[in-house]
């Protein structure tokens, strides 16, 4: 760009240029992007896969390229240092040339284009935050969860099981519904009764009974089962024919939850 132009006709042309790519975005996946936040969890991918990839180029028969950022090793680590590390770096280096570019004895832009060089470095310093932020992502669990809609029982309350995994069910139980204990007695259709234990309870509307949506506790339940009751839970869950379809992004959890994650604390939805 030509030192003639102004803080308008970096608007002009920036503005409409970001606004069609946001737009395209939200048509191609309307449900899956969210525009700071996407960027960010590329950012952390784009740190994870470089060694990768440059391994790749130097020594192309040698170790296996692994597409995922965490991979199989989500249950073993609980903070990613290397990445933490240089997302924090840039962090920095963003901020000092940010507070030089403030001072006008030692700025090296255009005093036209410095508000535009500032508002793109704050953004920048959000959008590495954010990312830095997955570095101290909570170890997930690798065992794959599907969608149901089955009738189960609780203790003496009947649900609706709504999610079930190898470790793991979420049941939808009315909101008058009351247990004395955390361990809890879990009865699915075909499967003698175990103990599980009640992690969390979440809520939200659902459509639990023939007269209508209403207000419904979500029990996570957890448990680790052995022997034939296991077998028999990896039969149903991977010849049910069952939904692993992902739900559409909950906008407001995710802000919450990235509030949350920002003061030290985490939420599950």
């Amino acid at each position: 760009m030509s030192g003639a132009e102004s803080i308008p006709d970096y608007v002009s042309y920036q503005v409409p240029l970001l606004t069609a790519y946001f737009l395209l975005m939200l048509w191609i996946t309307p449900t899956r992007y969210l525009p700071v936040i996407s960027s960010a969890v590329g950012t952390f991918a784009t740190f994870r896969m470089l060694p990768t990839v440059v391994s790749s180029l130097i020594r192309p028969f040698g170790k296996p390229f692994r597409v995922t950022p965490k991979g199989s090793g989500n249950e073993a680590n609980q903070f990613d240092r290397y990445t933490f590390a240089w997302i924090s770096g840039l962090i920095t280096i963003t901020a000092l040339g940010l507070m030089i570019d403030i001072v006008p004895e030692t700025t090296q832009i255009q005093a036209e284009f410095s508000p535009i060089a500032a508002f793109w470095a704050g953004i920048n310093i959000v959008v590495l935050v954010i990312a830095s932020l997955i570095c101290f992502e909570k170890p997930q669990r690798l065992f794959q969860a599907f969608k149901l809609d089955e009738p189960a029982v609780v203790d003496d309350v009947p649900g609706r099981l709504v999610s079930l995994a190898l470790d793991k069910a979420v049941i939808a139980v009315p909101v008058d519904s009351r247990f004395e204990s955390k361990l809890v007695s879990l009865h699915l259709e075909g499967f003698t009764p175990f103990k599980t234990e009640l992690k969390q309870v979440t809520q939200r509307r659902r459509s639990i009974s023939r007269h209508g949506d209403r207000q419904a506790y979500y029990l996570h339940l957890h448990f680790d089962l052995d022997g034939a009751i296991r077998d028999a839970m990896i039969v149903k869950l991977y010849t049910g024919q069952y939904s692993q379809d992902i739900r559409d992004i909950d906008k407001v959890a995710v802000s919450v939850n990235l509030l949350s994650r920002s003061f030290g604390r985490t939420r599950t939805f």
